[in-house]
């Protein structure tokens, strides 16, 4: 599903970018563009970024390191 029309993001890349170490929007748009331009994205970005980490805060069981 295509999530930031304005840099044609779709949703795979976002899950590769948090599979890559993302932990939150920001990290999404540095690691790929998502969200920088127009912002309309955010939101949804920052969902798949949640759904992709769980809402345990764990990545594939392992605990993640607290948030700054």
């Amino acid at each position: 599903m295509l999530v930031c029309h304005c840099k044609r993001v779709n949703s795979k890349v976002i899950r590769d970018c948090v599979q890559s170490g993302a932990r939150n929007a920001k990290d999404v748009g540095a690691a790929c563009g998502a969200g920088e331009c127009c912002g309309g994205c955010l939101p949804l970005v920052e969902e798949l970024v949640d759904r992709e980490l769980g809402s345990t805060g764990t990545l594939d069981g392992l605990p993640m390191a607290p948030q700054e």
